[in-house]
């Protein structure tokens, strides 16, 4: 008699490619040691500024800057500015 499996199995988890391919989100989305999570609302332009930019510097420096990166930089200089 063939075993039946349960509701739960999951029969990609037993793929070798895809446990290469994928990874847990809690993996995916470590982050920095004390740092704290936000959300924001944006305009659909600012977000496709923020992406530009974020072509620019991978473009420029070989590397992959992340959004969040991005925005701790853009406040710090706005804490700057107006800091005056």
């Amino acid at each position: 008699m063939k075993a039946r499996r349960s509701i739960a199995h999951d029969p990609l988890a037993e793929s070798e490619i895809m446990k290469a391919f994928y990874k847990p989100s809690a993996v995916k989305n470590a982050h920095e040691p004390g740092l704290v999570k936000a959300t924001f609302y944006l305009a659909p332009e600012d977000i496709i500024a923020l992406e530009e930019l974020q072509l620019q510097i991978r473009k420029r420096e070989g590397r992959k800057a992340n959004k969040s990166e991005l925005m701790r930089e853009a406040i710090a200089l706005l804490v700057k500015e107006y800091s005056k």
